[in-house]
């Protein structure tokens, strides 16, 4: 077999293969005897029919399929003895395809990792704000807490809706006359607030008594779930049937117990709680920003071409993850009518950041001779079950897999070659 490789760019090898007669024919024989076992041909017995007689009725499936064996197996040949970083599959062109006594010819072009040679990434000198907590966080989440909490409970004393208030209605409506569907409903929850009534909200109920019949008119809007209603008007008929508010619970030590929090039996108990949480929150917080700066500070003196194919799977990573996230809500994002060609087009910038960083952080770990032990990753498999909360043995046993041990150690040397940037690093707080 002959290999020609080209450096089409840094990212990009073009690898020309010509594989010899001898092994075309050897693998045209092997398809030929396999074919003959199965095929059912008139006049033959399984097994008997010649080759000449197979030939004549499944030339093109058997060569297009030796084809497609002898490509794939030579092409995985190559990348092994050229030592080719592949990063996706190859765009395949065969300029002389099978044929007995002749060798195959064909073109690969395939995208690559780049070969780094990282440069001045110690000394980098970027700021950060340190972790901190104030009262007034505490505050606000004390009020979150409480927000969410609050129970509907009827209005008592009046019979007119206000502002803010949560109203019970029923409502029927038509569009150029006619019933549609959705149109008629009873015991609808809505918002006595400014807003569309898509979003729950229906602002002319202010001010109007039990009973009274409100109507108003709703546009639907051009990019409606249901294509009949695109872009109508209808007219709608809304009763109002009852009120209710929301009542906020006091802020007091039965709030904090009701909470079912272990060790959180009285206000100061939850607040100290609050306090903890936030604290490892703005931890993090502050880790991930320095990380964000030394990389960012680090790829500013390193420039380098990025293979596409790494965009488009961190852009895929991304997605993946909203939908997981959507999915734990009960969500199934291919159920949002979401412009998915716009949020890819949106994450592009926030991908080639990701990958462009993770390449510098890998071709760092090469230079400074980063190693991964046993002892490394199960030190980071304890550090995930604690901040997990997940008991040891469920952690390892999630960790079992090859490809998950194999990611896990990318991280775990993506780590160690932050530590070098940041030791090496000047870091000012804000």
């Amino acid at each position: 077999m002959k290999i020609e490789v080209e450096n089409v760019s840094p990212v990009e090898r073009k690898v020309t293969i010509e594989v010899d007669p001898d092994r075309v024919a050897k693998e045209l024989e092997q398809a030929y005897v396999s074919l003959g076992r199965r095929a059912k041909l008139r006049g033959f017995r399984p097994g008997k029919a010649p080759r000449k007689v197979l030939e004549r009725h499944f030339r093109s499936e058997v060569e297009s399929e030796v084809a497609e064996k002898i490509v794939q197996a030579t092409f995985a040949e190559a990348v092994r003895v050229e030592d080719i970083d592949v990063v996706a599959p190859p765009h395949v062109s065969i300029s002389e395809g099978v044929a007995e006594g002749k060798p195959l010819r064909y073109t690969a072009r395939v995208e690559v990792k780049p070969r780094l040679q990282p440069k001045d990434y110690r000394g980098l000198s970027v700021t950060r704000k340190p972790p901190s907590v104030t009262d007034d966080q505490i505050a606000a989440e004390i009020t979150r807490i409480q927000d969410a909490m609050a129970q509907l409970v009827p209005v008592e004393g009046r019979f007119d809706a206000q502002e803010g208030d949560w109203a019970t209605v029923d409502h029927e409506g038509t569009i150029e006359g006619m019933p549609f569907e959705g149109s008629r409903a009873e015991g609808v929850s809505v918002k006595v607030a400014p807003g569309s009534v898509s979003e729950g909200n229906l602002e002319a109920l202010k001010g109007k008594k039990l009973g009274e019949v409100v109507e108003i008119e709703e546009p639907f809007a051009e990019d409606h779930r249901i294509e009949k209603l695109r872009g109508k008007v209808a007219k709608m008929k809304v009763t109002l049937k009852a009120l209710k508010t929301r009542q906020l619970p006091q802020v007091d030590d039965a709030l904090a117990k009701s909470l079912g929090v272990e060790g959180v039996e009285t206000l100061e108990q939850l607040r100290a709680r609050i306090r903890a949480d936030l604290q490892k929150r703005e931890e993090r917080r502050a880790e991930n920003e320095l990380r964000d700066a030394l990389v960012k500070a680090a790829l500013e003196k390193n420039e380098f071409e990025v293979p596409p194919a790494l965009v488009e799977r961190a852009i895929d990573a991304m997605l993946e993850g909203a939908a997981e996230r959507f999915a734990r809500q009960g969500l199934d994002i291919r159920n949002l009518q979401l412009d998915f060609a716009r949020m890819r087009g949106d994450l592009r910038d926030q991908a080639l950041l990701q990958v462009r960083g993770r390449l510098l952080l890998e071709a760092i770990a090469d230079a400074e001779k980063i190693e991964v032990t046993d002892e490394d990753v199960q030190a980071e498999i304890t550090r995930l079950a604690g901040e997990l909360g997940l008991p040891l043995a469920q952690a390892q046993q999630q960790m079992r897999s090859a490809q998950a041990r194999d990611a896990l150690k990318s991280k775990v040397r993506e780590d160690k070659a932050m530590s070098v940037l940041s030791s090496a690093a000047t870091i000012q707080e804000a």
